[in-house]
C-alpha cells in the first residue's frame, strides 16, 4: 500500500458496496479508511475483515478528517442527499447511478460540485469493460467507415429480487440507462427520436408495475440507428454484447464464458456459460473505474462522464420508458 494512497470511506455494503470492496482490496492506490451501512452489524464485519473503521452515520463518515473521498454505494433514493452532503465538504465522491430521481437533482449536484471544485463521479462501469472499451475506441477510430447501426443486448441474471425491484427506479433507469450510455457514447451524436415496447412475464416485476423485457430503437441526428433488448432473465448467464456496423465492416463484443474451453464431439461443438451475474462480468471494469476515480480525486484528470452525459441518460431513459408506456414514436426533446 502507497503511503500516498487515497483515503476512502464507503457508505453501503450491500450488492454495490461488495464490489467496490473487492476492487479497494486489490488496489495501492486508495485506502479503505472506514465504512458505514444502515446495518451496524454488516459494518462492523466489515470493518474487522477489512481492517478499518466503522461511523455510526453516514455524516460522521463524511466529516472525518482522514477521509479524502467517498464511494455512495447505498440505496437510490438516498444517492442525492449523500452526494450533497460529500460536495458541501469537498470531497469527491463516486455514487452509483441515479444520481437523482428528478433532473434537477442531477444540475443541482453538478451545480455543487463546480462551486466547490470537487470532482463528482457517476458510475458507468460499463465505460470502463476492457472489451467494451477497445469496441468504443476502434469504432471511434474511422476504421469501420460510417455507421450506420449500432445494437445492446443486457439480460440480467439472476433476478433482481422484488425488494430490490421496488426501490430500482425501473428497468429503464435502472438498467437500461448503462446501454443508453455506452449507445450514445459510440455514436457520439443526439438522439432525435426514440421507440419501445415492454412486457412483464415475471409476475412480482409486474405487480410492481415495472417491465422485466423491454425493447428500445433510437434515431440520431447523423442517421445512425440503434436498438437496446434488455430482459430481467437469462436462463445461460449474464447476457451482454455490443455490436457497432458501418459500411467499412463490424465490430462485436460478445459475452465472456467461465473459461476458454470448447468442447467438440459428433453431438456439436459445447462451451461453458457465460459469466453467471455482473459482480463477474464486469470486475475488470470496476476496478479500472475505481482506479479513475481516484485520478480524478487527485485532480490529475477531469471526470470522464460529465455532467451532460449524466443528463442526456436521464432524459433517454425518461423519455424511453414514456415511449413505452404510450407505444409511440417520441421525439427527444
Amino acid at each position: 500500500m502507497s503511503e500516498n494512497a487515497l483515503r476512502v470511506g464507503l457508505l453501503g455494503l450491500g450488492r454495490a458496496g461488495r464490489f467496490h470492496l473487492k476492487s479497494l482490496r486489490m488496489m495501492d492506490s486508495a485506502r479503505l479508511v472506514s465504512v458505514c451501512d444502515l446495518d451496524s452489524r454488516v459494518s462492523q464485519q466489515v470493518a474487522q475483515l477489512h481492517h478499518c473503521d466503522t461511523d455510526e452515520s453516514p455524516e460522521q463518515l463524511i466529516a472525518r478528517d482522514d477521509v479524502d473521498a467517498v464511494i455512495v454505494a447505498t440505496p437510490t433514493d438516498s444517492h442525492f442527499s449523500l452526494v450533497q452532503a460529500c460536495l458541501q465538504r469537498q470531497k469527491p465522491v463516486l455514487t452509483e447511478k441515479p444520481l437523482g430521481r428528478h433532473l434537477e437533482e442531477i444540475d443541482e449536484s453538478f451545480r455543487l460540485a463546480k462551486e466547490k471544485e470537487s470532482p463528482l463521479f457517476v458510475a458507468f462501469q460499463r465505460r470502463f469493460d476492457p472489451s467494451f472499451a477497445s469496441l468504443v475506441d476502434a469504432s471511434h477510430s474511422g476504421s469501420l467507415g460510417q455507421l450506420h447501426f449500432v445494437r445492446s443486448v443486457s439480460r440480467d441474471n439472476p433476478v433482481p429480487s422484488p425488494d430490490y425491484i421496488r426501490t430500482s427506479g425501473g428497468i429503464f433507469h435502472d438498467c437500461m440507462v448503462h446501454d443508453l450510455d455506452m449507445v450514445v457514447h459510440i455514436v457520439q451524436a443526439r438522439p432525435t427520436h426514440v421507440s419501445a415496447f415492454g412486457s412483464s412475464f415475471i409476475r412480482e416485476i409486474g405487480e410492481l408495475g415495472d417491465y422485466d423485457n423491454v425493447v428500445a430503437s433510437l434515431l440520431f441526428e447523423n442517421g445512425v440507428t440503434a436498438t437496446i433488448d434488455i430482459n430481467r432473465q437469462s436462463a445461460f448467464g449474464y447476457d451482454q454484447r455490443l455490436e457497432v456496423f458501418g459500411d467499412g465492416g463490424m465490430l462485436l463484443a460478445e459475452n465472456r464464458h467461465l473459461t476458454t474451453l470448447t468442447q467438440a464431439s459428433d453431438q456439436g461443438f459445447t462451451r461453458p456459460q457465460a459469466d453467471y451475474s455482473f459482480p463477474t462480468r464486469y470486475r475488470e471494469a470496476y476496478l479500472a473505474e475505481l482506479e479513475c476515480f481516484v485520478r480524478c480525486a487527485r485532480r490529475e484528470i477531469p471526470v470522464p462522464i460529465t455532467h451532460e452525459d449524466v443528463r442526456m441518460n436521464h432524459c433517454l431513459a425518461t423519455r424511453v420508458q414514456q415511449a413505452a408506456e404510450q407505444r409511440e414514436v417520441l421525439a427527444v426533446e
